[in-house]
């Protein structure tokens, strides 16, 4: 049996063995970046083996599949990027449910070391890109059309599942706001309020996903389903309108569309006379409603996936224990441009550093008005009646000579560098696309929900680091096993690039005929960040699918069809 010496000893050398691998990896960001780069210039290949640098058998393996499914869908590859989705999509399942020794790897050295197991936007748009896949494989080999629109059903039906599972999980908007009435919960706002607590968490859950349930109602009408086309469409409509626009920030245009979808289903199917009228009025605006009359011609359906998914980027912080409040305290340590550190600042005062009156109230009890300001730009966890236990387990010692060394991950608040779409028809304008999807605001807010999360697994791992350390048998074994756990902290950054930043969407109703289609997207600072014209010839009761990748690119000249540009005629009969 292995001595209490020898455990701390084989702990020890554990924890050097993971600093020697992790001192020498770079983020995943910085692992990855030339990803987009390559597809910024069209060399997709370059871009391909880029993602081989991810192991398909390793910890990355699902990043790997993922982002190598995204690299052959922008390339038009539909087979290869199905090949790689389908081994994502298998690989996130097996992954749902966490195995004992990732766990443990995770607590005791970093969670970047464990397998990454995907967000659950992230598994959605899993299906998404492949339903988009069959339909643009649909034109390829019309001989086949059937059995590719079949397979998109199928990828609808599959991300439907998902989901209603999410939804009964976490509840939906309906639920959310029942409970706001409830008279503990308006108790519970009044003592966050008091706390500090700025951000009402309830509001940033991902419980469903509207530009994926109105994409499944496109695929169904496609496929001429139009009864579960007018439920998709109708369901994408009531999320939009009960909180899922509000939530990311889409404003009411894609509100309006999905009832007009809606509706145009109820009267193009029939049944529905002495209701859609009436729905119409309600839901539409005069034009939308004029526009219902003129809706059976050919439509073109434009999807617009702009910009990229920002990084998550790592908040280094610094943990000590103060002997004369019996506090843990921890304050951010800045790194990188002024810009980051700002952004880092920004991070930790919203989401850990005491504020508020009752934790001012302590502050200022405890170390008096120097103290109290400092606690504004400082986390601090009062051991109280625990203190007794800290001192048993040997948590003063192990957190002297310098503290240790804490890391979560953290999201820089930063601007959109484009603006919205303007879509020309034959030279004419037709307004702008309407926001859809902000995929940057769905990682965004589900970073602040985990925030609280992962300091309190930071904390974990960074103290039982040190607390086996103060178990060494000298003082400059202690120091070199602390330092080997400041070097083993990481926060786990990953996430999957590939994935635009926001989704745009515009929906025409046109004559059969050829049209000019033009996307002019402006950048924030008032250039030019994207623009392309594509030739488009649209038959009668046709549904053309035009998936245009917006983002700076150096091969979208005017009358070209760029390689991220993808378009499918589809009739819906």
């Amino acid at each position: 049996m292995l001595t209490m010496s020898a455990i701390y000893n084989k702990f020890w050398l554990v924890l050097i063995s993971g600093a020697i691998v992790l001192s020498g990896c770079s983020t995943y960001h910085d692992q990855t970046g030339n990803i987009r780069v390559f597809i910024e210039s069209g060399d997709y290949t370059a871009a391909s083996e880029a993602t081989d640098e991810l192991s398909t058998d390793g910890k990355d393996r699902l990043l790997h599949y993922m982002e190598s499914g995204m690299v052959q869908h922008l390339s038009q590859s539909y087979d290869s990027s199905n090949a790689k989705l389908d081994q994502a999509a298998s690989i996130a399942e097996d992954l749902t449910t966490k195995r004992a020794g990732d766990v443990l790897k995770a607590a005791l050295i970093s969670p970047s070391q464990s397998d990454y197991a995907g967000q659950e936007f992230e598994r959605a748009f899993i299906h998404y890109i492949k339903a988009l896949n069959y339909t643009m494989m649909a034109l390829a080999n019309p001989a086949k059309k059937v059995d590719h629109l079949e397979s998109a059903r199928v990828e609808a039906r599959k991300v439907d599942i998902l989901l209603s599972d999410i939804a009964y999980q976490k509840g939906t908007y309906q639920d959310a706001k029942d409970d706001e009435g409830k008279l503990f919960s308006q108790l519970m706002k009044i003592f966050d309020v008091l706390a500090g607590q700025v951000i009402d968490k309830d509001k940033l859950i991902y419980r469903e996903d509207a530009y994926v349930r109105y994409m499944n109602g496109l695929i169904y009408e496609i496929n001429g389903e139009l009864d579960s086309a007018r439920i998709a469409y109708q369901k994408a409509a009531e999320l939009y309108e009960q909180g899922y626009a509000e939530q990311y920030s889409l404003g009411q245009g894609i509100v309006q569309q999905a009832w007009f979808d809606t509706i145009r289903m109820m009267k193009q199917d029939g049944g529905y006379e002495d209701e859609w009228p009436g729905l119409a009025k309600q839901k539409l605006s005069n034009t939308l409603q004029k526009e219902l009359d003129s809706s059976e011609k050919a439509h073109i359906v434009i999807i617009g996936h702009t910009g990229w998914i920002p990084p998550r980027g790592e908040l280094n912080m610094h943990l000590t224990l103060d002997t004369n409040t019996r506090e843990l305290v921890i304050q951010p340590i800045l790194t990188g441009t002024p810009e980051e550190q700002d952004a880092q600042l920004v991070w930790f005062h919203l989401m850990y550093a005491d504020r508020g009156l009752l934790q001012s109230v302590i502050n200022f009890q405890l170390r008096g008005v120097i103290g109290a300001l400092e606690g504004m730009a400082s986390k601090s966890f009062r051991l109280g009646p625990l203190w007794g236990l800290a001192e048993q387990i040997g948590l003063p010692d192990a957190l002297a000579m310098g503290g240790a060394r804490v890391t979560v991950p953290y999201y820089k608040l930063e601007p959109k560098t484009f603006g919205m779409t303007q879509v020309m028809v034959d030279g004419k304008p037709h307004g702008e696309m309407v926001q859809a999807e902000s995929l940057a605001n769905l990682a965004f807010q589900g970073q602040l929900l985990n925030a609280d999360k992962d300091l309190q697994a930071a904390l974990g791992r960074t103290m039982t680091k040190n607390l086996f350390c103060g178990q060494m048998d000298d003082d400059l074994a202690k120091l070199a096993c602390k330092s080997v756990a400041a070097l083993s902290s990481q926060a786990d950054t990953r996430a999957w690039l590939t994935l635009p930043h926001t989704i745009h969407l515009k929906r025409l109703s046109v004559e059969p005929g050829t049209h000019q289609i033009t996307l002019r997207t402006p950048s924030a600072n008032g250039g030019t960040y994207h623009e392309v014209t594509q030739s488009v010839e649209v038959g009668e009761g046709d549904i053309k699918i035009f998936r245009e990748h917006i983002i700076p690119t150096q091969n979208t000249a005017m009358m070209q069809q760029p390689a991220s540009t993808q378009t499918a005629w589809l009739t819906k009969r």
